[in-house]
């Protein structure tokens, strides 16, 4: 088991004996770290407990077999006897398994394979197939046969599909563009293509929704069968309102670049006279809605999506890419997913997805332990369970939440949990650096009180301790840029210190890599990803650290 054993069920299933969603779906990535075969099974016990009750699990490079002439090394594959194995365990604890292949974008990872530089729409940078060629085709029909055949109960098949940018580049697919009103007729006929493969198995398409929304083709919507699974996705909205929404276009809310005379929350990206959220059209605005305080209506595409009629879904993110390095970031990862809950609930909406991204893609690097990510995931089981998402929901749960990924209930007689969470992923507003380094230090004082361990609460400790080291080589570089134009006068002493403390950390995160790595082994995936994780850490910021030192000499 993940966490020790509890005998009976969290509070939030116990008071409400129905959940507010019906489908509540947790989105598990393999891009990333290979999840060992029994941890993945009892990821699976814990979540059914906790009320999820499907799982879209993103293969990648994962799938035991890929229909090519070449396939990727067998270290990198789980075996076929491996998945079954997890299907039953799904089926027997009432958890649905929707497998997730890539059919158009996000398939960077083919190009690793010999042979597939005829697959993708632009050679030099192989993100996306090329929805023109025959070859593409008949590779999407054979491994959605595939699929189909290895997961023989699966009702619904995901298709991927989004963030599909890459289009019209090759010579086919520009000469096609000439017929089409813009480059979504070309996306749409080939989504449509793979849809109707997977109708020819009996089975429901699930399809990431953001490109219909992000281009503003909501007519394209109307045409598509109402079988089909649209996910349109929103992982930055954290409250009722929101400073931007992505609708024909990414638009920020003017409203904040108003100067209030009061110290700002950080802005947004300013953009182009025209391309604001409040230079849409006025049916648009009111499609997404306006809060009180003039800002749009959170979880915008969802919103708009709901307008067209067909059922409503929602997918937010527990952990994304531009979240912290080393664990999850505790204030975006867990309030995205309740406020998203809470919109699906007031929309009488049919499901929701909670997404963990393992990378940004096959060639981004690896992110931090999924395992760190078990408070999110917790928090967006309780709130898709429950609805509920006021401050007093969340404060009423706090010490289950707590109990269930065993953590103490309180820490130096003063702080829950959820504030020792909220304090390491919060900005520091001032001193730069300096301030996070003595925050995070006197954070791990408190934690090394405290008797922590286990799956979160280990991967906690090791983790801030690398950030902090990683903070403190950082700031080395904050240091040599204040003194760099008047270097000379810069006491040797100070230049001795930084030379010492570099070769400190250095030491610190030799030291640190032991206990990590069998963390890391023991519950998150490989060793391959291990070391491509804990080398993106480090390396380059001490490769800096010792020639900027260098520089003031």
């Amino acid at each position: 088991m993940i966490f020790n054993d509890k005998k009976t069920l969290p509070c939030w299933r116990k008071e409400f004996p129905q959940p507010a969603i019906k489908n509540r779906f947790f989105h598990i990535d393999l891009k990333g770290p290979k999840i060992p075969v029994h941890i993945l099974s009892s990821l699976l016990e814990q979540i059914a407990r906790w009320g999820i009750n499907g799982v879209v699990v993103e293969y990648e490079h994962r799938l035991p077999y890929l229909p090519l002439p070449q396939q990727f090394p067998a270290y990198d594959r789980y075996k076929k006897s491996e998945i079954e194995s997890l299907l039953e365990k799904a089926e027997s604890l009432g958890i649905e398994w929707i497998p997730l292949v890539q059919t158009f974008g996000h398939v960077e990872y083919l190009s690793r394979i010999k042979g597939t530089e005829d697959l993708f729409e632009n050679k030099n940078y192989p993100s996306q197939l090329c929805p023109s060629k025959e070859n593409v085709k008949e590779y999407i029909r054979n491994l959605i046969d595939y699929i189909c055949e290895l997961h023989p109960k699966s009702r619904y098949i995901h298709v991927g599909q989004d963030e599909t940018h890459q289009l019209g580049f090759c010579p086919q697919c520009s000469k096609r563009m000439k017929k089409f009103r813009d480059r979504m007729d070309l996306y749409f006929d080939h989504v449509m293509f793979v849809w109707d493969e997977v109708f020819k198995h009996n089975r429901i398409p699930m399809s990431w929704g953001d490109m219909f929304a992000g281009y503003g083709r909501l007519d394209l919507v109307e045409k598509v069968d109402k079988r089909v699974i649209l996910l349109p996705w929103d992982y930055t909205s954290v409250d009722k309102t929101s400073k931007s929404v992505v609708y024909k276009g990414f638009r920020p809310s003017k409203k904040q670049f108003y100067n209030k005379y009061t110290e700002p929350e950080p802005l947004l990206t300013f953009v182009k006279s025209g391309q604001f959220f409040e230079d849409l059209d006025e049916e648009d605005i009111k499609k997404i809605g306006v809060g009180e305080n003039e800002y749009p209506l959170g979880c915008g595409q969802i919103r708009i999506m709901a307008r067209t009629g067909r059922p409503v879904w929602g997918t937010c993110a527990v952990y994304i890419s531009a979240d912290m390095q080393l664990h999850a970031n505790y204030i975006r990862g867990f309030l995205n997913p309740v406020q998203m809950c809470d919109v699906i609930t007031s929309l009488g909406g049919d499901g929701i997805i909670g997404t963990l991204w393992a990378r940004g893609h096959s060639f981004a690097p690896i992110n931090a332990p999924w395992t760190l990510s078990l408070y999110n995931i917790a928090q967006f089981a309780a709130g898709s369970w429950t609805g509920k998402r006021s401050p007093e929901d969340l404060k009423k749960i706090a010490d289950e939440i707590s109990y269930e990924i065993d953590m103490p209930k309180s820490f130096d007689k003063e702080w829950c949990l959820d504030d020792i969470l909220w304090t390491v992923s919060a900005p520091c507003s001032s001193s730069g650096l300096y301030s996070k380094i003595e925050t995070l230090d006197n954070i791990l004082e408190i934690l090394k009180k405290q008797d922590i361990s286990g799956c979160f609460g280990e991967g906690l400790n090791l983790t801030l301790e690398a950030e902090n080291i990683q903070n403190n080589l950082r700031y080395i570089l904050e240091e040599a840029r204040w003194w760099y134009s008047t270097r000379k006068e810069m006491p040797q002493m100070m230049k001795q210190d930084m030379r010492k403390r570099i070769q400190r950390f250095n030491s610190d995160i030799k030291r640190l890599k032991i206990p990590t790595e069998k963390y890391y082994l023991k519950w998150v995936g490989d060793k391959k990803s291990f070391n491509l994780w804990w080398e993106n850490l480090f390396s380059l910021d001490i490769r800096i650290a010792k020639e900027v030192v260098q520089l003031l000499k």
